[in-house]
This record gives structure tokens, C-alpha cells and sequence, in this order.
């Protein structure tokens, strides 16, 4: 799956675009608000898919003068589950930090293109593990049944990274874009940068 695009693990149409962009609308949108936040497709495309989602009851349209706005009907039989589903990358990284709660962890993180919002379909899942120091052995096969768990709620290959925190002693640039990128799944969120920051002196 595409975490910034979690409709397309249903559909690749532009349904999926527009019903994503109105989950997350405060009100009402015009086609032209919603295509700027889908500009790979066409302006066409995206007023058609509107129309057709008006059909389906799933969207409320409303006319003023000549401009149509759009907005999700959230009285819709169908209205959760596109929540559920426009909610998908906020889920997975809850799962990943409940999964944690219990690992000696100072610090670990989604990073890579899932944080950056830039997967691909065939993207792997990056996750940083930086364990309490001497105590990663005990930690090990946890953290390879937490990878497997992930794989099977995404249907990506989760890559691990783990450090033992004695490791962490000098510059490294993945560090650096874990510490810049990351999304935080456990410890202290802001652990990583300060300590990069205190070895760069």
C-alpha cells in the first residue's frame, strides 16, 4: 500500500482521490479546491468523479449560481468506511506504537519514503528500532514478529533497522533522515535529534 494514498489499495481511480480529499475537508469544496490537491489528474476527471460520487449519495453536492461544492455525506451507510479508510496511515503508526509499548526502546520511528509520503505500491516499510543500551538481544525476536504483524496490516516488506544505543557515537546519515523524516512509534520523539545534536557538538 501508498500510505498518502490509502484509497488505492481499493481502487486507482480518481474516486479514491476525491473521496480522500473530502474525508479530510472542514466544509463544503469546489472542484477547483479539490483539484489542487490532486493535481495528477485531470480537472475533467476529478469534476466527473464528483458527480458520479453525487450519484452514489456517498457526496452532497449543492449549486450557487454557477459554482458546484461537494462535501462527504456523512450520514452515508458507506461514510465510516471511507473514514476508516482515509484514516489508514494514522491506524497503522497507533499499531505500531501499542506494539512497542512494552520493547526497551529509547527511540523508534517509521522513516523512508512511508514518512516522507512518497511510497510506491511496491515500496518497503522502513522502521528504526534504537534499543535501550545491552539490551538487544532480548528485544530481537520481538521486533521481527512486530515486522511480520506490519507486513501483513500493509502488504509491504518491512525493512528493520536496529541500533543499540551505545552504537549511536558519532554522525551517520541515515540517523540523520530517521532524526529529520521519522515518524515517532516509541520513546521520546525529539531523543534521536538531540542526540545527533550533543555528538555533533
Amino acid at each position: 500500500m501508498q500510505l498518502q494514498r490509502p484509497f488505492a489499495t481499493v481502487t486507482t481511480a480518481v474516486d479514491g482521490d476525491v473521496l480522500m480529499v473530502l474525508s479530510r475537508a472542514a466544509g463544503q469544496m469546489t472542484i477547483a479546491d479539490i483539484h489542487r490537491l490532486v493535481p495528477d489528474r485531470s480537472y475533467a476527471g476529478v469534476r466527473n468523479s464528483a458527480d458520479r460520487l453525487v450519484q452514489q449519495g456517498i457526496v452532497n453536492g449543492s449549486r450557487t449560481g454557477r459554482t458546484k461544492a461537494f462535501a462527504l455525506n456523512e450520514d452515508h451507510l458507506a461514510a465510516p468506511a471511507v473514514r476508516m479508510l482515509a484514516d489508514m496511515r494514522h491506524e497503522l503508526v497507533e499499531r505500531l506504537t501499542d506494539a512497542c509499548a512494552g520493547f526497551p526502546l529509547r527511540y523508534a520511528a517509521v522513516f523512508g519514503s512511508g514518512a516522507r509520503g512518497e511510497m510506491r505500491p511496491d515500496s518497503d516499510l522502513d522502521l528504526c528500532f534504537v534499543v535501550a543500551a545491552g539490551r538487544a538481544p532480548e528485544v530481537q525476536d520481538a521486533i521481527h514478529e512486530l515486522c511480520e504483524r506490519a507486513q501483513a496490516w500493509t502488504g509491504n516488506v518491512v525493512r528493520p533497522v536496529v541500533f543499540d544505543e551505545s552504537e549511536i557515537d558519532g554522525p551517520d546519515p541515515l540517523l540523520a533522515s530517521v532524526a529529520r523524516d521519522g515518524v515517532p512509534i516509541a520513546g521520546d520523539g525529539r531523543w534521536l535529534s538531540r542526540r545527533l545534536r550533543t555528538l555533533a557538538g
